[in-house]
């Protein structure tokens, strides 16, 4: 077993339990440009190693009390059908394109999106500031724009693994900034813990994962979530936010 592969998985298991984000944010470059995983190939044991990481940290978050259920289940709603339209996708276009012209296209395709999260999590704060959102907006009130975040999230993450956290906190950030930090955090990586699954069922079938590589993941990511899970109750994230965009920009220009 690589333990190469446990550090990272720990690394980043840290910070998906306290900021929600860098499951896949961070682990998918990590695993293409410093473990030499294919980008197809990365993404299948990316979504598969993800899911006991987000289904403990779930459960941990759950546990002491910090997340919202009625966010989870508009997420959940929007979310898990687009999820299964997205495998649904990757395997049409396995068909008709191939998996190598794939691996390509989706490298690419990777590096952009990391470039669009790192700015949405930079200007974050400058938004909410310049429009002093009102501070009596519910979440009831946000059911559609939290549903069609989930369905966005849910298409992207079954066909890039990229988006159950990373963009998910910032558009729930930018939607609902009455609601506490902690809270949203919990949301986002229970809302993970349902949409993940499905889309790896759907990595598995094609055959896009590598097993031991997913079990020295798991080795080192269900611990740190654990530990970032406890982290997120006891401290203030903010400081996390532009560590975070420099890493995600890093990494993206990595994939060109």
């Amino acid at each position: 077993m690589d333990f190469h592969f446990s550090i990272a998985g720990f690394v980043v298991g840290i910070l998906v339990g306290l900021t929600g984000v860098g499951s896949s944010a961070l682990m998918m470059p990590i695993l293409v440009l410093f473990l030499g995983v294919t980008p197809l190939l990365a993404v299948g044991t990316d979504l598969a190693y993800s899911v006991p990481t987000k289904i403990v940290g779930a459960l941990m978050h759950g546990r002491q009390k910090t997340g919202n259920k009625r966010i989870v289940l508009f997420l959940a709603l929007g979310g898990v059908p687009a999820a299964i339209l997205g495998v649904l996708t990757l395997r049409w276009v396995e068909a008709h394109i191939g998996l190598a012209a794939l691996n390509t296209d989706l490298k690419h395709g990777l590096g952009i999106l990391l470039f669009l999260v790192a700015l949405v999590v930079l200007v974050t704060p400058l938004i909410l500031k310049a429009h002093n959102p009102d501070p009596y907006e519910t979440v009831e009130k946000s059911k559609w724009r939290v549903v069609a975040i989930g369905a966005i999230v849910g298409y992207l993450v079954a066909i890039t693994s990229i988006g159950a956290g990373s963009i998910t906190m910032t558009a729930l950030c930018l939607l609902l900034p009455i609601v506490r930090l902690r809270d949203l955090v919990g949301s986002d990586v229970a809302f993970a813990a349902l949409i993940v699954p499905v889309a790896a069922l759907g990595h598995v079938a094609l055959g896009n994962v590598n097993w031991p590589m997913v079990f020295a993941l798991i080795l080192g990511s269900v611990p740190g979530v654990l530990i970032g899970a406890w982290l997120c109750r006891k401290m203030q994230t903010t400081w996390l936010r532009v560590t975070m965009a420099v890493a995600m920009v890093a990494a993206g220009t990595r994939l060109f």
